[in-house]
């Protein structure tokens, strides 16, 4: 893993990356680092560069790495979402193909979704910040502040790659080569997944003792005491779940010490109740410290009031964002992320469809089940098509968008997708089209709403399903699950059983966080991605037909293949080359 930082310090000089021309000046005679650091602007500057090359993006906002200098989080122009049973990218040129298909291995991970380069890029630019932080001219409750936003993001960073490849190597400190004699110093092994988990935690803890509770409002999306508490509870959370937290990992190994790399060694239900305690702290700080943070609770409307939470940076239910995501002149979100020919009139539009697999989690309004016909190639009215997905609670709502609606309510324009205006609109699969974070987007918009790294209903679901696990209260379980549903005015669930209440838990949990990167690493870590109709097996969409008297049909539109070693990503290859990193099972 480290040959890309002794490559980026051999070859690349940089400070960091930024737009600001001085943060383009290698380090020399002109600009240094004791430079940078001597000024107020120019060390904020660095600060916010360490913001932009350290946080998690899920919006496609870029064509190749050749134009905007890193790949963003989704599955290469598309989302996460599209590379699970929540979602298809119709276009087969995504990256959500190559894991559908299976068709990814440890030679070309790098060009369909993830570049672990550029996390120890911001890892790296974070070490420079926290090294030099205290050359800077600020009082020292602010440098504490600044070294804690820097420490946070390097744990992010450290977080996003354990949870595609389990242990680590850690990168602590910035790393120097000045000699052939250093370069055993930069090649840094794999740490076991329980120091990894442990170096995210600690490092969280200590961001939190200096981190405030809120910023002035110029200021707001700066990292905040809640987002380490946040990513603190998230990681344990994952820490505590079945392809970690487990007596028997998810492939045979026979080596212990890459046992220990891919898991803990071990089950213990403990860890379940250290996970609720993290993230009943995050819900304590949201109620009693940070005098803001809450479920948003707006709009009259329960349809307006889940969308607004994606539509509207200012929502107070986020804790944090990654901010807004590349510039207009190259934004290809409209072209990736909405229908094609309501909204994006260029060629070859991705065009994201919702499927029939996961369109069942949605419960009707009323709290109890839809009831479909499942008959594959039978064809059914489409009043009935309109009818069902109609009756479909407030989330599924204001997250897809299916034939017969409008794009942007209240605009009368309703869209047919068998065929409106002579243009056919059936290139998707699934039942509608993606709507949640869309509204109002137009061909030629501006970036898309900024990406939500973490908001408060997700820690909600954490406790309820930590707690669940660990055999805890159930009138603690109920509150926290019901929460969410109450919010949109979804009758609340009584208790039944731990069994029950976790498919509940679960259900609850997709509805609610739908495409929002959490599904793809849900079904890893509760070990149910092999089942069929998750991420194998047949997906499914109501397909539609025109006509006197227009139809809708069940139909299948592909085998999705699953190989229990994709639990975990490979390391690339020519990483595994270098003689000091092992690559996960089954690579």
């Amino acid at each position: 893993m480290k040959k890309i930082i002794l490559f980026s310090i051999l070859l690349c000089t940089m400070v960091c990356f930024s737009c600001e021309k001085y943060l383009e000046k290698p380090i020399s005679s002109e600009v240094t680092l004791e430079d940078i650091f001597a000024s107020k602007e120019k060390t904020e500057q660095f600060l916010w560069n360490v913001y932009s090359t350290a946080s998690i993006y899920e919006f496609p906002f870029y064509w190749a790495a050749s134009e905007s200098g890193f790949y963003h989080y989704g599955a290469t122009y598309t989302i996460l979402a599209a590379a699970t049973d929540e979602a298809d990218a119709y276009a087969n040129l995504t990256g959500a193909e190559a894991f559908n298909t299976g068709n990814w291995s440890a030679s070309d991970i790098y060009w369909y979704e993830f570049r672990s380069e550029f996390c120890y890029k911001g890892i790296r630019n974070a070490n420079l910040f926290i090294e030099n932080i205290d050359q800077a001219p600020f009082s020292e409750t602010e440098k504490a502040a600044m070294k804690a936003e820097a420490i946070f993001l390097r744990a992010l960073m450290h977080f996003d790659l354990m949870q595609r490849l389990g242990g680590v190597a850690i990168v602590d400190n910035v790393l120097k080569v000045s000699s052939a004699e250093d370069i055993p110093e930069v090649r840094i092994p794999r740490s076991s997944f329980e120091e990894t988990v442990n170096f995210i935690v600690n490092s969280c803890d200590d961001a939190a003792r200096s981190l405030p509770n809120v910023y002035a409002s110029q200021y707001r999306g700066r990292i905040v005491k809640g987002a380490a508490l946040a990513l603190k509870a998230r990681t344990l959370l994952y820490a505590a779940s079945p392809l970690f937290n487990s007596d028997d990992a998810y492939r045979p190994v026979s080596d212990p010490a890459l046992r220990a790399m891919i898991g803990y060694t071990n089950y213990d239900p403990e860890r379940w109740r250290i996970a609720a305690d993290a993230n009943k702290a995050v819900l304590d700080w949201a109620k009693n410290e940070s005098g803001w943070c809450e479920l948003y609770q707006g709009k009259e409307n329960p349809v307006d009031r889940y969308e607004e939470i994606f539509i509207n940076p200012n929502v107070n239910e986020i804790i944090l964002d990654a901010g807004l995501m590349g510039p207009t002149a190259t934004n290809y979100f409209v072209r990736f992320m909405t229908p094609g020919t309501v909204v994006y009139t260029g060629t070859d539009p991705v065009n994201i469809g919702v499927t029939f697999n996961f369109t069942k989690f949605y419960q009707k309004a009323d709290g109890t089940d839809q009831v479909w016909d499942e008959q594959e190639g039978v064809t059914y009215p489409y009043a009935e098509y309109r009818r069902k997905l109609g009756e479909l609670e407030p989330r599924f709502q204001a997250s897809v968008f299916q034939s017969g609606t409008e794009w942007s309510r209240g605009t009368g324009t309703v869209y047919h997708f068998y065929e409106q205006q002579s243009r056919l609109l059936d290139l998707y699969n699934g039942v509608g089209f993606l709507r949640k974070f869309l509204k109002g987007v137009r061909n030629g918009s501006s970036p898309a709403p900024k990406w939500i790294t973490f908001r408060l209903a997700e820690f909600y679901l954490n406790y309820a399903e930590a707690l669940n696990e660990a055999n805890g209260s159930s009138g603690e379980i109920m509150d926290a699950l019901n929460a969410i549903r109450e919010r949109v005015d979804m009758p609340p669930y009584t208790y039944t059983n731990q069994a029950d209440m976790r498919e509940k838990i679960r259900r609850e949990r997709a509805v609610e966080l739908s495409f929002e990167q959490h599904r793809y690493f849900d079904v890893r870590r509760w070990k149910i991605a092999g089942t069929d109709g998750v991420m194998k097996g047949g997906m499914y969409g109501l397909r539609l037909a025109g006509g006197a008297e227009p139809t809708y049909k069940l139909e299948k539109f592909e085998d999705r293949v699953w190989d229990d070693k994709m639990y975990l990503y490979p390391f690339r290859v020519s990483e595994i080359d270098l003689g000091y990193i092992v690559q996960n099972p089954g690579w």
